[in-house]
């Protein structure tokens, strides 16, 4: 907002963590009844916030891989200081040297000394606190008593905020610049080659005042192309929108709530985590069709084909897929599934015809059809956890995946809700590229999940009309008589 508001200075994330804890608490915590299950949620979403906030500082102090990038940087400068010292005492000329102080690449070297620390401590928070959300999502259909407990503050204040606060957000998003220009999938997890391509907007300085190290370290990165740069922007800003507004229209109409729905989206767009990530397309572009995907679920063709497009852009939320055609197993199992394979189909294609070379490869990423990563990964994997275990992770995954065919026996939109934010956290403990970080795919549905009302009546028997069939045409007995 630097550009439209006159001498606007734009916070530091720290200074915007304590700001949002404190009016999120201020806002939604439940101060005449403290010792209550909707607290216990509010603080379970603000502890991610702490993590998230030691994996930033620790990616502003350069991560592992920059210190050996330092480190070469600094035996070619000894290399070609050696050099020239050795033609100028042949030439008999003088050379000129550097000051005594330490340069970048050895500043650099001592202040990532505890930037690994830091990013493992900070990645090891977020698995650890979604383990606990996955924990209680899942134990959410037991629960049978769900008063009504309303924000502290009225629909047309939180309306105002939440409204307030998007401007902002998609504003920044708008005017930001791209942090690089895309990612290659051969060195990263399963995707769609086209959302990779997609450079990321950073929406939050990645440098502090007085922090030059990074700066004189940090790269330029190759400038994207205006094309890919404005649908990014563009994908983003739609994205976030769709979010929120799915958020309030889940409110409104499933829950039969206006406030709720506004409640749920002004504590997302309160959380730092929206802030950090209203650029990365790889976050709010799946976390939108999902939303979409729920809102539309009394549809099941429109439900499969957004569910269809949010497993296709980056595979995850195939583990979704036996959850949701239970759900439909008694009425409009055909229709989603025939959505859920008609916009698979509809990616692929486009996929053949924008990035027509290595298809088979981009395939095989696009559907998980390649071997468990062990080398190579971001997060927690790449600073200290053995990689192998991933693999009995995987395991319990795929098994807590298939176990919701049969349980729970009654599935009702509330099923879906909790069900698929605790599948979507579970991804975070064995996702090898930035896991603990995709909040967005489980965060919305872990809020509604967690203002929703009583929801055991929307079953798919009672809330998916039947398929029409065409009439038969039913001949008289009169005609019947006559032709015979």
């Amino acid at each position: 907002m630097t550009d439209f508001l006159s001498n606007y200075l734009r916070l530091e994330p720290p200074t915007w963590v304590f700001l949002s804890t404190f009016l999120a608490i201020g806002l939604f915590l439940m101060f005449h009844r403290f010792w209550s299950l909707r607290n216990l949620d509010i603080v379970l979403i603000l502890l991610f916030t702490p993590g998230l906030m030691m994996v930033f500082e620790g990616s502003r102090q350069l991560v592992p891989s920059q210190v050996e990038i330092a480190t070469q940087e600094k035996r070619a400068e000894t290399e070609t200081a050696s050099g020239a010292r050795q033609g100028a005492s042949e030439s008999g000329g003088v050379v000129e040297t550097a000051g005594d102080g330490p340069s970048a690449a050895e500043r650099a070297f001592q202040a990532s000394l505890q930037s690994p620390t830091l990013l493992y401590f900070g990645y090891l928070w977020l698995i650890i606190v979604a383990s606990l959300l996955v924990i209680r999502l899942l134990l959410d259909t037991a629960i049978v008593r769900r008063p009504m407990l309303d924000p502290n503050l009225s629909s047309g204040g939180m309306l105002f905020l939440g409204t307030s606060m998007l401007v902002y957000l998609l504003v920044n998003v708008a005017v930001s610049q791209p942090s690089y220009s895309g990612r290659d999938l051969t060195s990263g997890g399963p995707g769609y080659i086209l959302m990779a391509a997609l450079p990321d907007i950073s929406t939050v300085p990645m440098s502090g005042p007085g922090d030059e190290t990074a700066e004189e370290l940090r790269e330029e990165p190759k400038p994207p192309s205006r094309l890919k740069l404005l649908l990014s922007r563009c994908m983003s800003i739609g994205a976030n929108l769709v979010m929120v507004l799915s958020i309030v229209a889940i409110g409104y109409w499933h829950f039969g709530n206006f406030k709720t729905g506004v409640g749920a989206a002004t504590l997302y767009l309160l959380l730092p985590y929206t802030a950090y990530m209203t650029g990365r397309v790889d976050h709010v572009v799946p976390s939108a069709l999902l939303l979409l995907a729920v809102l539309l679920y009394r549809q099941p063709f429109a439900a499969g084909l957004c569910l269809g497009c949010a497993a296709g852009v980056v595979y995850y939320p195939f583990s979704l897929l036996p959850l949701w055609c239970s759900f439909y197993w008694q009425r409009g199992i055909r229709r989603f599934t025939g959505g859920f394979v008609t916009s698979i189909v509809g990616l692929v294609v486009a996929m053949i015809i924008l990035h027509p070379n290595n298809v088979l490869q981009h395939l095989g990423y696009m559907f998980g059809i390649k071997q468990i990563a062990m080398t190579g990964m971001d997060g927690i994997w790449g600073l200290g956890w053995y990689p192998v275990m991933r693999i009995p992770l995987i395991v319990i995954f795929v098994l807590l995946s298939i176990s919701f065919v049969a349980w729970p026996a009654q599935k009702s939109l509330a099923t879906l809700m909790s069900c698929s934010a605790a599948l979507m956290a579970a991804t975070q403990c064995w996702h090898g590229f930035g896991g603990g970080l995709y909040l967005a795919w489980f965060v919305p549905l872990a809020l509604l999940t967690i203002f929703r009302p009583n929801l055991d009546y929307c079953v798919a028997l009672e809330v998916v009309r039947p398929r029409r069939r065409k009439p038969t045409k039913v001949t008289p007995p009169i005609e019947k008589a006559s032709a015979a």
